[in-house]
């Protein structure tokens, strides 16, 4: 960082600050002007300003995405990347009296896609609903992000569509980052689509408890996988047990403002009737004290709510959508297991067709056909438990990052 106080700035040691104050409307001693840093210090001209950040105009509108096939830069250079890419930037965020209207505009070179830059698109708030349900189903090899929620605990409209427009945002960037979620069709369906997104109906499964989906009988040698979903099933419960807390200590904290307000007023009530001038002025000084830190409490109230306990809330949900991925592949594990149980009884009724006198042909050649059947099917089970594994460990590491 840049300090103009150390003794080591610049090429040459600097004399020690001065301790006397300097005549105003006068450069200030040893501060030097941007123009005039050392050589040697690292410039950041692609980050703009003295501290690294683009100025920006208050309530200027954001730049949608460019057309990569129709601009280039001044000196003839591409803007498009040439790796696969998948790029969604949200433009608005309207709310009716039922839902939440997204617009969005998304460009991409992806090989599945059928163009290459899409504008206006909108999505309700049940659209990305309906989506995230069906990429959780169709993808238990890689940890979702939860779906952000369509409110916030802020104080006004305005902040409030701010907020859930950044965490929709930051939710679409890790969708489209994640290799495995490009290549999903559901994804490029939810883009293209041009009347609404209907997602693909999904085949029904067997409903079960909770408890199934973790027994101590299901052989899983991935101690890594059993840790992080013991973990998160514990952060989960923490993660909300914090949020919940934070919500009763701001509403704990608004009923101290509450009551702090009322002894200001109290205060100010016993100024107008004090007979003795100077205990008056002093008893209505107290008062409005004591309404500055009712003030202050409401906002520190509403603070908490916003940046404290939403942000709690949010995680709990993540966590629980990355233990709900690591339960799918238990499920799998299962599956596997059933299909290892089918193939071993198959193999003994082969075993005792070849004990047996009197043996059909025709009975012999459907054991054969059952036993390669369930093999074959006991294979694919098997590489699909060990690609999920695979690429949960891959996705588990984005996850805590």
């Amino acid at each position: 960082m840049f300090d103009p106080l150390s003794a080591t700035f610049g090429e040459e040691p600097q004399p020690p600050w001065p301790t006397t104050p300097h005549t105003p409307n006068t450069p200030i001693p040893n501060l030097p002007r941007p123009s005039s840093r050392p050589s040697s210090r690292p410039q950041t001209p692609d980050k703009g300003g003295i501290y690294g950040r683009q100025p920006q105009i208050y309530g200027q509108p954001e730049p949608g995405l460019i057309s990569p096939t129709a601009n280039a830069a001044s000196n003839g250079v591409k803007y498009e990347r040439a790796e696969p890419y998948l790029k969604v930037r949200i433009t608005g965020l309207d709310r009716n009296r039922r839902d939440i209207l997204v617009k969005f505009d998304a460009q991409t070179n992806l090989s599945n896609f059928t163009g290459t830059t899409y504008r206006n698109v909108s999505r309700s708030y049940l659209e990305f609903q309906q989506f995230y349900d069906a990429i959780i189903h169709n993808n238990p090899q890689t940890i979702i992000p939860a779906l952000p929620l369509a409110q916030t605990s802020a104080p006004t409209d305005e902040e409030d569509d701010r907020l859930v427009k950044i965490m929709l945002q930051r939710w679409l960037t890790r969708i489209c980052e994640d290799p495995i979620l490009t290549q999903e069709e559901e994804l490029r369906s939810f883009i293209e689509s041009d009347f609404g997104y209907q997602p693909t109906p999904m085949a029904r499964k067997k409903a079960s408890s909770g408890f199934s989906l973790i027994r101590r009988n299901v052989p899983d040698e991935d101690e890594e996988l059993q840790l992080a979903r013991f973990e998160l099933t514990k952060l989960e419960t923490q993660f909300f047990e914090a949020a919940k807390a934070i919500d009763k200590l701001s509403k704990v904290r608004k009923s101290l403002g509450a009551v702090r307000a009322e002894v200001g007023n109290k205060f100010v009530n016993v100024a107008t009737t004090e007979a003795h001038p100077p205990l008056g002025n002093a008893f209505r000084k107290l008062g409005r004290t004591y309404h500055s830190l009712s003030d202050l409490d409401q906002a520190q109230g509403i603070s908490e709510c916003v940046i404290i306990g939403d942000t709690l809330g949010y995680q709990g949900l993540n966590a629980r959508s990355a233990k709900e991925t690591l339960q799918q592949r238990t499920s799998v594990l299962e599956e596997y297991q059933a299909a290892s149980k089918t193939t071993i009884s198959k193999r003994r009724n082969i075993e005792r067709l070849k004990a047996s006198r009197n043996i059909g042909a025709e009975r012999v050649d459907e054991a054969l056909e059952d036993l390669e059947e369930a093999e074959r099917y006991e294979q694919i089970l098997a590489r699909r438990a060990e690609g999920i594994s695979q690429n949960l460990h891959r996705s588990l590491a984005r996850h805590k990052r």
